[in-house]
């Protein structure tokens, strides 16, 4: 790959002055530099092929020293120097190299990707211009996730996670797989349970906005829109909680507690208090509706009309103004 890269740039110099490495000293001079770096890097391959191509390296390396310096102690005092350089330069390239993948690896863990180390190294090493990691495995029974991590170098040789694709698929309704692409360094950089609870269709809060995936809405690209529903769409997660009577919320400190799994998108168990008799029930954070979602034990939709006043009384600029449409390409 990397004589690739060097036949490559002496095609674009040939193409802008009309010169190669025969023709031009300067030319030739950067030539034997990067074959003398390429075989220090490589020197100790195990690779047979490798090998045998450092073999030949060797020999081409050789002839150019001599055509750019035909006396043998100027050789020898440039290789004594070139040789010095390469090690220094190697030592650098590896120390950049190991902080690159720390970062790239802490990044991807943060997100909540399992250790993915190994395999993120090994595709690093290879040196390639960029590269997928493919994951997938099961939420429950009968829900599949897919993820497809997206990495490439930028404009200083370093890799970057540019994003990862998602797919929920349910075995209940095997056409109807949702997905979405994830791009890295927006100002929302969702978790894996978040991710689940968008691909499951709920909501979740993040920079004091809420997030909601449209399914019934796509670009001209096929992307599915994300919904915003920022502060001005007064959303008071904890005054809805308050106007339901749910055995759990029993001090504030239940109170945050609860908060913060709905506000991660998760759906949540809990008891609702019902004509003095007690009611388990499911509950899902409904910022666009200014409610909660409520289900049953057997995850049958239950309606509710506990904030339907407030809806009323809020102005529809108040509304319109809070609701934002992001589309990640």
């Amino acid at each position: 790959m990397e004589f690739s890269q060097w036949k490559a740039r002496e095609e674009r110099f040939n193409t802008l002055f009309s010169i190669t490495p025969a023709e031009n000293r300067s030319l030739l001079a950067e030539k034997l530099r990067q074959f003398d770096r390429i075989r220090a890097k490589y020197r100790y391959s195990k690779n047979i092929e490798e090998q045998h191509t450092l073999r030949i390296l060797k020999m081409e390396i050789r002839r150019m020293s001599k055509q750019l310096y035909p006396n043998p102690i100027s050789r020898i005092l440039r290789n004594i120097i070139t040789s010095s350089q390469n090690q220094l330069s190697l030592r650098s390239d590896a120390k950049k190299h190991e902080t690159n993948f720390n970062l790239l690896n802490e990044k991807v863990q943060n997100i909540g990707f399992p250790d993915l180390s190994e395999k993120i190294k090994n595709l690093i090493d290879k040196e390639q211009e960029n590269f997928t990691v493919p994951l997938s495995y099961y939420i429950n029974e009968k829900e599949k996730i897919n993820h497809t991590l997206s990495f490439s170098k930028n404009a200083e040789g370093h890799f970057e996670l540019d994003g990862f694709k998602s797919s929920l698929q349910n075995n209940s309704a095997p056409g109807n797989s949702r997905e979405y692409y994830f791009k890295n360094g927006l100002e929302n950089d969702f978790k894996l349970n978040e991710v689940y609870n968008l691909l499951s269709g709920r909501c979740v809060e993040h920079n004091h906005s809420w997030f909601q995936l449209d399914f019934n809405d796509r670009d001209a690209s096929g992307n599915y829109h994300l919904k915003e529903f920022r502060n001005e769409y007064a959303y008071d997660l904890e005054k809805t909680l308050k106007a339901i009577p749910l055995k759990e919320i029993s001090s504030q400190y239940e109170m945050e507690k609860l908060k913060n799994t709905l506000r991660q998108g998760d759906r949540v168990s809990a008891v609702l208090i019902k004509n003095g008799r007690e009611n388990q029930v499911y509950i899902e954070a409904n910022p666009q509706f200014r409610s909660l979602n409520i289900y049953d034990q057997h995850l049958r939709k239950a309606e509710i009309t506990s904030s339907k006043k407030e809806t009323e009384t809020l102005p529809k600029q108040s509304v319109q103004r809070g609701i934002k449409c992001k589309i990640q390409q």
